[in-house]
């Protein structure tokens, strides 16, 4: 069972604490606080150290205070339990009376003071309360004399149940000082820590010049009314409070530091009032400077603090009519409203907007909001929009997040006025947060354009890549990225790579090259023979199983040094074929070889090619003693669908951020080859068995078209071809048996691509834009496998074989990367029959 502790004020309609019929888990109480309600306890034990108020008239009842051990979470503290004085002396009655701050220093440190109604009141000239509790019902802390002073440190005040007035802390009619903070306080067992103090409710300070300081990790949980005169309020580092701010009447001055919070409204009333911001600072509320000549400074970094610590203004801002701008400061487009919606952010009433040497003022564009009215189309979606005022720069600059508006956009500065301080341009401080587009001035009029900038030296270093970045220009969709720093321009970059590097264009002729010499393998390596005048007919099973891992480089290719790219593609091919073999001679046979592949390409940027492959071929077989000579033919339709899928990890907000685009296209391959193995016997039934093929492949694929999607790219037709030498050496073992033989064999075999080994382009645009270059890759032009099969004859005429290579390529450099193979496998088994 639970023993419930309570330090505050718990308050019920019916009852403080109830255990509904004693069925809760919390069975007894240890109350040092206040319990409240027409009764105070029911269905549980309860230890009444603190007060009870109950019934209709709000009756008190004192408990046994005195110095007892409290608990604070997982720790206990040595506390006094002070309750206040009932009025009328006779130990019960409805009110209570104020415990006096008036002279000795250190009379309620330490001490949980209770009491129904201005529980703690300030007499003296300055008191400090310390590491205690100070609960009521109604307010708990009232200035009871004008001009005093007082500081909790390390305290938690609770008030403000009272529906009357729902204030914890009171001022007087004259100028008050509130200091609060965190202090230092002891633990049983002799540890310190530290406490923060807590104001839970509301404080009005009332009239008179006040000043109140949140200082340190201090917490208001309720609003702040500073009452009239000309008070000073100061939230410092750490320090937060929940509620709004109202300053009130008089020429007030609030100033919230570094880190401090605000969640709520802040209005500073009528007079010349003057809120400074400092950086890092979070407020979650709009910002109102109410009537008079206001100012708002800016020094250093609202709302909430983003990474380079500058400010996000997320609400409405009216009534200073003087800001300064001495920090990175952000005016969104959108705020939320009180009922939830989304509504436009407005600053209104700013008659002179300030951006000294030290600031930076963004402004963020809803490109969507158009005003069409003049017969060309204006973009009027941001703050400054209906604001009657002037911009300057006196050192700092003025940036705009276009957010999708692009090339040839106009932006309206409606009645802003725009001063000839603020100078256009890259080299200006009037420039676009874009790393991608400028703005230039509309002379005479309230306005800018938008337009691209021609010439990025992070892209110019790349050739190819800015031949894709003009591209883009080419068809007016800059406007789609939001390219506001480094790390995004490198993302942007990256975006760049995957159209040019991690295209699925370029790898269906790769898939093609592989397939074709999958069923030419099948003829070289099928041991079998038809008889003279008889046909054989065989069938089977093919699989392979790689991919290949591409890396790009800055250097050499693209003449600077700025890093690498790696582009990783999991291929894969299945297939069957049907050979059919006639026996014309004893040294010379003829055959046919239909096939067909499934084909897939996976490329790690999330793009894949799949597609089928139809396979017709011929051969010819000639036998010279142990020499065997085979030359053929075939010829290959592919039948592709590609997914290029693109990320947009800098879209602007108007647009998606992954797109699929897709296309379905084919291409022809025309494959011929000459193979000789001859069979030197070393032993009894073992032989070796060396071997070559040169095959000459070329390769003619349709072009793409991808249809007409934003940034959607069709490409040219684009002929491939290879001239290929393969040596290898087989060690066969020939095992005779009552009915047949088995033959097992194992080898080793080098590849090496003579001609076609290069780097290739395919020639691709944006719809109607300018052509830019999509990489082939180059191939490794050296590879070793390592082969194994088993075959068996019967003389009943059935055949099978089963057999399966390693294949491993030596990386393969070239002037702008590396291409290197995963490791492939190719495995494959048939069946057949000789008549």
């Amino acid at each position: 069972m639970i023993t419930l502790t309570n330090n505050g004020v718990i308050f019920g309609n019916t009852n403080a604490i109830r255990n509904h019929n004693s069925g809760g888990k919390i069975t007894s109480a240890n109350n040092y606080g206040i319990l409240a309600g027409d009764t105070a306890v029911d269905g549980l034990k309860v230890t009444n150290y603190g007060i009870y108020i109950t019934g209709n008239f709000g009756t008190v009842t004192a408990g046994i205070g005195g110095s007892q051990t409290v608990k604070f979470g997982n720790s206990e503290r040595g506390m006094t339990i002070k309750n206040a004085v009932i009025t009328g002396g006779s130990g019960t009655g409805t009110s209570t009376e104020s415990f006096e701050l008036s002279g000795n220093p250190t009379e309620f440190d330490n001490s949980i003071l209770n009491g129904k109604n201005e529980t703690l009141k300030i007499t003296g000239t300055e008191g400090e309360v310390k590491g205690s509790v100070i609960n009521a019902y109604g307010t708990a802390v009232v200035f009871g004399e004008v001009d005093k002073k007082l500081t909790l440190s390390g305290t938690i005040v609770n008030g403000g149940v009272d529906e009357t007035n729902k204030i914890t802390v009171s001022g007087s009619s004259g100028g008050d000082t509130l200091i609060l903070q965190s202090g230092e306080v002891g633990y049983v067992g002799g540890s310190t820590g530290t406490q923060n103090t807590v104001i839970n409710g509301n404080i009005a300070m009332e009239g008179g010049a006040d000043t109140v300081t949140v200082d340190t990790g201090a917490i208001i949980n309720g609003n702040v009314d500073m009452g009239a005169g000309a008070d000073a309020l100061t939230v410092g580092k750490g320090a937060a409070i929940t509620g709004k701010i109202n300053m009130a009447a008089g020429d007030d001055i609030l100033t919230i530091t570094s880190e401090g919070i605000v969640n709520g409204d802040i209005d500073m009333g009528t007079g010349a009032d003057t809120l400074t911001i400092e950086a890092g600072s979070i407020i979650n509320g709009i910002l109102d400077g109410g009537a008079d000549n206001d100012i708002l400074n800016f020094n250093s970094a609202v709302t909430r603090a983003v990474a380079d610590g500058g400010m996000n203004i997320l609400h409405n801002l009216s009534g200073f009519e003087n800001i300064n701008v001495n920090s990175n400061v952000t005016l969104f487009e959108k705020t939320v409203k009180d009922d939830g919606s989304v509504g436009d952010l407005t600053v209104t009433d700013a008659e002179n907007i300030t951006i000294g040497a030290n600031g930076i003022l963004t402004l963020r564009i809803d490109s969507s909001k158009v005003d069409s009215s003049s017969g060309t189309d204006k973009i009027i979606g941001h703050a400054l929009y209906e604001n009657n005022g002037t911009i300057t720069s006196t050192g700092g600059k003025l940036l705009l997040a276009l957010n999708g508006a692009g090339n040839e956009s106009i932006i309206s500065f409606g009645t802003t006025q725009l001063d000839e301080s603020l100078v256009t341009g890259s080299k200006g401080n009037f420039d676009t947060t874009s790393k991608l587009h400028t703005i230039e001035s509309l002379d005479g009029i309230n306005e800018v354009k938008v337009v691209v900038r021609w010439s990025i030296p992070e892209i110019f270093k790349y050739k190819q890549l800015n031949k894709i970045y003009h591209g883009i220009l080419s068809v007016d969709e800059l406007g789609n990225f939001n390219v506001d720093d480094d790390e995004k321009l490198l993302t942007f970059l990256s975006y760049l790579n995957d159209i040019y590097a991690g295209n699925p264009y370029s790898y269906s002729g790769e898939l093609s090259r592989k397939s074709v010499g999958m069923f030419r393998d099948i003829v070289t390596d099928n041991q079998f023979k038809a008889n003279t005048g008889k046909w054989m007919i065989y069938g089977g099973l093919t699989h392979v199983d790689g991919g290949t891992k591409d890396t790009y480089y800055g250097k050499g290719y693209y003449t600077y040094d700025i890093g690498s790219s790696d582009m990783d593609a999991d291929t894969k091919i299945t297939g069957a074929y049907m050979l059919g073999e006639y026996g014309i001679s004893d040294t010379l046979t003829s055959g046919v070889v239909i096939g067909g592949n499934k084909l897939k390409s996976d490329l790690s940027n999330g793009s894949k090619v799949d597609g089928s492959a139809l396979y017709l071929g011929g051969y010819a077989k000639k036998y010279i003693g142990n020499l065997k000579v085979i030359a053929g033919a075939g010829f290959q339709y592919g039948d592709y669908d590609a997914d290029r899928l693109t990320v947009n990890k800098v879209a602007s907000d108007s647009v998606e951020t992954v797109m699929k685009y897709s296309d379905n296209y084919n291409d022809t391959t025309y494959d011929i080859y000459l193979n000789g193995r001859y069979s030197h016997q070393v032993g009894d039934n073992l032989f070796l068995e060396p071997y070559a093929t040169l095959s000459y492949t070329y390769i003619d694929q349709d072009g793409a078209n991808e249809g007409s999607k934003v940034l959607a790219i069709e490409t040219d037709s684009k002929s491939f071809d290879y001239t290929v030498g393969k040596v290898g050496v087989d060690l066969k073992k020939v095992i005779p048996h009552e009915k047949g033989k088995s033959t097992l064999s194992a080898g080793i075999s080098y590849t090496k691509i003579l001609d076609g080994a290069d780097e290739e382009h395919i020639t691709g645009r944006f719809k109607g834009g300018s052509n830019f270059d999509i990489l082939v890759a180059h191939k490794n032009e050296h590879s070793i496998g390592l082969n194994a099969k088993y075959a068996l004859e019967l003389e009943n005429g059935v055949l099978f074989d089963v057999k399966g290579t390693y294949s491993v390529e030596r990386d393969s450099h070239n002037q702008s990367g590396k291409n290197r193979t995963k490791g492939e496998w190719i495995v494959g088994a048939g069946l057949g029959y000789k008549f």
